[in-house]
């Protein structure tokens, strides 16, 4: 860590994982450029990964990742109406064509 940060152990836990503090040092970094040892014990903590891409802990997510909408449910439903009337409208076109 540089001497002008927080010190390394306000960054890392007991378990050695990244405190809240440390998640916020990696946020707040240019992309490429967070503190080597912490993004090192990032990439190979699966703990701190998940904590990180489920976005606990501290992390703020990306402002620039589009977020996602939950999927409506009647479309998924009008989707399954419109089918089965294509699929009967079909049948009943087999049926008179033979």
């Amino acid at each position: 860590m540089s001497a002008s940060g927080p010190s390394q152990r306000a960054l890392l836990d007991q378990r050695g994982c990244l405190t809240p503090a440390g998640f916020e040092a990696l946020a707040r970094a240019p992309v490429g450029r967070g503190p080597a040892e912490l993004a090192a014990h990032v990439a190979s903590c699966p703990r701190c990964q998940e904590r990180m891409l489920g976005g606990a802990a501290g992390a703020r997510p990306s402002s620039t990742a589009p977020r996602r909408r939950k999927p409506r449910l009647w479309i998924g439903v009008g989707l399954a109406v419109v089918a089965f009337v294509l699929a009967l409208v079909a049948l009943i076109l087999a049926a008179r064509l033979r």
